[in-house]
C-alpha cells in the first residue's frame, strides 16, 4: 500500500461480485493477511428471487464481524433471536442505516418482501467467509434450518445493532473545537471504531489537527456529502480535495490532517473508521 489510497467511487465502474450472484461491487480496500475487505455493493431491485427460490434462509458467522452503512435505496433482511424464532424481525436498510453485526448474530432472508428500489451499501468486515461463493464460506458460515430445536453449534445468538444514524445525537468533538461527531461502533479485533464527523462550512482549525491511525489496521474515511481539504503526510506531503463518495485510506506512519486555510467550503459529513478526523 502506498502512502494512501484515494478512490473517486462516484466515477468507478461497477463489476459483478463473483461471490454473491446478482450483486455488483466496487472493491475499495483489501487486507491480504486478514482477508478482510471494504467494498461498496449495489443490490438490484427484487434481488433474492433466484437465490432463495421461494425458500427462507438464515445463518450466522462464527468469527467475522460485519459492518455496513446504507448509502441509498432499500434492502430488507431479518434478524432472528433463537433457533426456534421462525418469524424473525424485519429490518429494512434505508439511507443512513448502519449495521454492527458481531459473530454469532443470526440473520437471513425470507422470500418477501424484496427490495423495491435496490440499494447501495458501504460494507466492511474482519475476515473471509461471509459471501455464499467464498472458499471460506462453508467453514465460517453456519446454516440454521427452520426446524425446532435444530443443533447448530451454539445456543445464544448476540443481537446485531441496527443504527438509525439520523436519530443519533450530534456531540461536540472531544478533541477538536468546531467539529461534531456521532459515535457509531466500537473497536473490535480487526476493525477500528467508526463514527460520523461533521465539518462545518468555512471550518479552520486554530491549531494543527492530525488523524493518526490508532493501530496497524487500515484507517479510512468516506465522504457522504460536501467537500473536504486534507493533507496526507507520508514519504511526501500531498494536498487533497475530496468530494461526495470519495474514499481515502492510509496506514501508520502516514498521517492525515487538515490542509492550509479553510477545511471545507460547503461543509462535509464523513464516515470515519480508525480515527475521528483528529
Amino acid at each position: 500500500m502506498p502512502d494512501f489510497t484515494l478512490l473517486r467511487t462516484g466515477t468507478m465502474n461497477w463489476k459483478a461480485d463473483p461471490e454473491i450472484p446478482g450483486f455488483k461491487q466496487q472493491i475499495l480496500l483489501k487486507n491480504a493477511a486478514r482477508k478482510s475487505v471494504v467494498r461498496k455493493w449495489f443490490v438490484p431491485p427484487a434481488w433474492g428471487t433466484d437465490i432463495l427460490k421461494g425458500k427462507p434462509d438464515r445463518h450466522y458467522h462464527t468469527t467475522v464481524w460485519e459492518r455496513a452503512y446504507n448509502l441509498d435505496g432499500d434492502f430488507p433482511h431479518w434478524e432472528f433471536s433463537s433457533v426456534n424464532d421462525f418469524k424473525g424481525d424485519l429490518v429494512v436498510f434505508r439511507r443512513h442505516t448502519a449495521m454492527d453485526r458481531p459473530p454469532g448474530s443470526l440473520h437471513g432472508l425470507l422470500p418477501k418482501p424484496l427490495s423495491q428500489a435496490g440499494a447501495e451499501i458501504l460494507y466492511w468486515n474482519t475476515g473471509p467467509g461471509t459471501s455464499i461463493r467464498e472458499k471460506a464460506f462453508a467453514k465460517e458460515t453456519i446454516k440454521v434450518p427452520f426446524k425446532k430445536g435444530a443443533k447448530v453449534g451454539r445456543h445464544a445468538f448476540p443481537a446485531c445493532r441496527i443504527i438509525d444514524v439520523q436519530k443519533e445525537a450530534w456531540l461536540r468533538h472531544p478533541r477538536v473545537t468546531g467539529l461534531k461527531v456521532r459515535p457509531l461502533m466500537d473497536t473490535v479485533s480487526g476493525a477500528g471504531p467508526t463514527c460520523v464527523v461533521n465539518v462545518p462550512a468555512d471550518f479552520m482549525p486554530m491549531t494543527p489537527i492530525t488523524a493518526t491511525p490508532i493501530s496497524n489496521e487500515a484507517t479510512w474515511l468516506y465522504v457522504l456529502n460536501g467537500d473536504l481539504r486534507l493533507r496526507v503526510t507520508g514519504v511526501k506531503t500531498t494536498y487533497l480535495t475530496l468530494g461526495e463518495n470519495d474514499f481515502l485510506a492510509w496506514l501508520a506512519p502516514t498521517t492525515v490532517s487538515f490542509g492550509q486555510g479553510e477545511a471545507s467550503d460547503s461543509g462535509a459529513t464523513v464516515i470515519c473508521t480508525g480515527h475521528a478526523l483528529g
